[in-house]
């Protein structure tokens, strides 16, 4: 009976550590919404989990760039003390590489500004951020014309090391970016193990990937152009 009884108290507080652990890891998670983008970025290490963005053509298909010029990365007014991480990106051997590409933000003078919040920043190698990752976001822009719009979902998995002065910013062993194409209901879908070094002979092509190894990487699910995991559902505010 009493062999029972602790087997039965062990199972609970295995659930109760698992619930407990979700939890947590939710409430580490803030979900922060700017005019063209979310980010889901963890307070603890310094980057966003996932941005989730729709790009439509009117978004960056202007006759002049209403951008201005010389913007820097800043703190994001809605998360000030979390992202007040311009000096813990100085002198690093990493890229401070936007989420959502500012050119994909240059018809609204506030969107621009605001793709340069570190709500939308990770520290990426330099030879990943340069050629490949911009041209991946030059393909959601070639997508977005062509379909009149696409979902696009980037998100960054585990830990590598960390840089910073005085926070410790995560860099991430993976970072990944799934472009939806509502009109045909397709998934493209691409992986990045981000480490150095890379072959700069390396094509974006090698590291196209199924739906279901994205989800299973990040712990998300897609359903219609819908993306569900645990921080997004425990984030409030939806």
């Amino acid at each position: 009976m009493q062999k029972g009884i602790l087997k039965r108290t062990s199972k609970l507080l295995i659930v109760l550590l698992v619930v407990g652990g979700f939890n947590s890891y939710g409430q580490d998670i803030v979900k922060v919404r700017n005019q063209n983008f979310t980010s889901y970025f963890s307070k603890s290490q310094h980057i966003p989990v996932l941005v989730v963005y729709s790009l439509t053509p009117d978004l960056f298909n202007c006759i002049k760039m209403k951008g201005e010029h010389g913007i820097v990365l800043t703190t994001d007014p809605q998360l000030p003390d979390a992202t007040n991480l311009k000096d813990d990106y100085n002198n690093s051997l990493f890229d401070n590489s936007q989420l959502m590409s500012p050119d994909e933000n240059t018809c609204d003078r506030d969107a621009y500004t605001e793709s340069f919040y570190f709500t939308n920043v990770m520290p990426m190698p330099k030879n990943l951020h340069k050629p490949m990752w911009e041209d991946l976001q030059a393909k959601e822009i070639v997508k977005a014309k062509k379909y009149k719009k696409v979902k696009v979902f980037a998100g960054t998995v585990g830990r590598n090391w960390v840089i910073g002065k005085d926070n410790n910013i995560t860099v991430p062993e993976w970072c990944w970016k799934v472009i939806y194409i509502p009109s045909t209901d397709e998934y493209l879908c691409y992986e990045f193990h981000n480490i150095e070094p890379f072959n700069p002979k390396d094509k974006l092509l090698n590291h196209k990937v199924d739906l279901n190894r994205i989800e299973s990487l990040a712990g998300v699910h897609f359903v219609n152009g819908v993306i569900s995991a645990s921080y997004v559902t425990a984030t409030p505010n939806q």
